[in-house]
């Protein structure tokens, strides 16, 4: 754990471009474990606020609602662009991150989601962004995931996948996920799972 004597201060900071995301260039000077300092320091931070997702669960009929669209960030790295992933999406200004989760699930797989729990905050990516992602599990009625979703006026053409829950686990071995997806199915593969199969869904 790191010691809570010890300090770090922004010196600066500059818009070095503003985007979808805005990337800012921050001057940092921080305390050293030994007691010295370190800085002046440049370090570049992607900023947006933070972000949602939700793995959606059916304890009913033991299925997991996952979601497949375009990702540019996937493409760019040589996977398939057409990503198996959880709903997610940004938390709107005035939203509360529950709020928003149920708006997105709404909007990107048309279902409606019965329970929610909180399965953790997580830094996304903290050595270049600022972004935090809470991760929820919404238990879903998977019988009515059907159809094409999205925003179009996002660009969003978005379809749900539903799978048998092993074989949703499975998907860590054999495709390319983002990292929040992983660390929800990694949830669901080693918690709950009696007690949500015991839940009405």
């Amino acid at each position: 754990m790191a010691d809570k004597k010890l300090k770090a201060n922004i010196l600066d900071t500059r818009a070095a471009y503003t985007g979808f995301f805005e990337l800012r260039r921050l001057t940092i000077v921080h305390d050293r474990f030994d007691g010295g300092t370190i800085g002046p320091l440049v370090r570049e931070v992607l900023h947006r606020g933070d972000v949602v997702a939700a793995l959606l669960y059916d304890p009913s009929a033991d299925k997991v609602v996952l979601v497949e669209q375009y990702r540019a960030g996937a493409h760019v790295a040589g996977v398939s662009p057409w990503l198996i992933d959880i709903v997610a999406g940004r938390i709107e200004p005035g939203q509360t991150p529950l709020e928003a989760i149920t708006r997105e699930i709404i909007e990107e797989s048309g279902l409606t989601p019965d329970s929610m729990e909180l399965i953790g905050t997580y830094l996304t990516a903290p050595h270049l962004s600022s972004e935090q992602v809470h991760i929820y599990c919404a238990t879903v009625d998977a019988s009515s995931a059907a159809g094409f979703h999205g925003l179009v006026h996002e660009g969003e053409d978005i379809r749900p996948l539903a799978l048998d829950r092993t074989e949703a686990l499975d998907l860590p071995q054999t495709h390319p996920l983002s990292l929040w997806a992983g660390l929800a199915l990694g949830w669901l593969s080693n918690t709950h799972i009696d007690q949500m199969k015991g839940s009405p869904s």
